[in-house]
């Protein structure tokens, strides 16, 4: 899967309102929210674990990239959602 853009994030904790378990898998599927607006996405983890808390550069696919990336920047703050906000962060590269 190649991404179209790299983002780099902070997973909240559990107490800070966050998830109760960190993100595991080779591919995780959620919104990543712009300006309001929430995209369908899959962050591409390979294997990787991101632990809560804890501050990751993530490559991630777009499953509608024509409705979104012309919305991004380098620096475009974004947020990933799970029924609540789960992660806060930016645009660090576009492809």
């Amino acid at each position: 899967m190649k991404p179209d853009v790299i983002i780099e994030v902070r997973f909240k904790t559990t107490a800070e309102g966050g998830r109760k378990t960190s993100v595991v898998g080779q591919v995780y599927g959620c919104p990543l929210f712009v300006d309001g607006s929430g995209f369908d996405c899959r962050l591409i983890l390979e294997g990787r674990e991101l632990q809560l808390g804890g501050i990751y550069e993530i490559p991630v696919k777009f499953m509608n990239p024509d409705l979104v990336l012309p919305k991004l920047k380098r620096g475009k703050l974004i947020t990933l959602w799970e029924g609540k906000e789960i992660a806060t962060g930016k645009i660090l590269k576009l492809f």
